[in-house]
């Protein structure tokens, strides 16, 4: 399965990609949302996104609100990551 890992610092998305290609998975990472979106919409055999919340350019929020509005005639598992633990962001979050 093809996955799409956007983290904006170096060391966190380095070491999200071992631990996901140590899985099996094949891993397309992206520094910040807008370049995550780029290669959403240039590699449709892309399969799940593990976005980081808190990116600049295009949060990872915002990223799943233009997935789900955009890229409507696909399928794509989509996790979240995020430091914030208030429960006002995990609605945001889910909502999304």
């Amino acid at each position: 399965m093809k996955v799409l890992l956007a983290e904006d610092e170096a060391v966190s998305r380095r070491l999200m990609e071992v631990h996901l290609d140590k899985w099996g998975f094949k891993v397309v990472g992206a520094r910040d949302g807008a370049e995550a979106w780029v290669q959403l919409q240039q590699q449709p055999d892309i399969e799940m996104a593990v976005l980081d919340w808190m990116m600049p350019e295009v949060d990872g929020v915002d990223l799943v609100h233009r997935i789900r509005n955009e890229l409507t005639n696909r399928s794509l598992y989509v996790i979240v990551c995020t430091a914030r633990t208030g429960v006002e962001d995990l609605v945001t979050a889910l909502d999304a």
